[in-house]
């Protein structure tokens, strides 16, 4: 894992408008699957203030939310445009091979021809595929930013979180 303390909060996403008069909220979440959103109790704002989840709904694709002490609409639209967070400690565990995203962030990016193509900055959903944004640094090969799909087996060889390094099947002047 990177070298982060394990309270970080981490971003799932933002709240949107309030939803009828008793207090849910819009959430429009980061990650791919709505339902994951119950795998959490709390829920974090502004600094380190929680919220406890109520209650989830999941209803034509979209996402709303009721928090314990948000009892009316005028409640819920003080959360609007609000991020929401939640602490890295409560994230669910992975399956060998799985990676969260913010833990790709910041790892050197090394192709086959061993050249340091440079780190990753963030990685950028698609919908087809995610895609690796890579900033270059002092010592890589060039000066030129790079998105790189990330598809495992094809362009992705290997991770090793502990050596903060993702290699790639990436030419340089690609």
């Amino acid at each position: 894992m990177n070298d982060r303390s394990e309270d970080r909060k981490i971003p799932l996403g933002i709240f949107g408008k309030p939803f009828g008069v008793k207090g849910y909220i819009f959430l429009k979440y980061y990650g791919d699957n709505q339902e994951n959103i119950k795998d959490f109790d709390e829920l974090y704002i502004d600094e380190w203030h929680c919220l406890e989840i109520d209650e989830v709904l999941i209803s034509n694709k979209k996402l709303s939310i009721k928090l314990k002490g948000i009892e009316d609409r005028n409640n819920a639209e003080s959360l609007r445009n609000k991020e929401v967070y939640v602490l890295e400690s409560n994230l669910p565990p992975l399956g060998e091979g799985e990676y969260y995203w913010f833990q790709l962030e910041n790892l050197k990016v090394i192709n086959e021809q061993n050249e340091f193509l440079g780190i990753i900055d963030h990685v950028m959903p698609t919908g087809a595929n995610d895609v690796l944004v890579v900033k270059p640094l002092e010592g890589s090969v060039d000066n030129d930013e790079r998105l790189i799909p990330f598809l495992k087996k094809e362009i992705i060889t290997k991770v090793e979180l502990l050596k903060k390094t993702v290699y790639v099947k990436w030419p340089k002047d690609f």
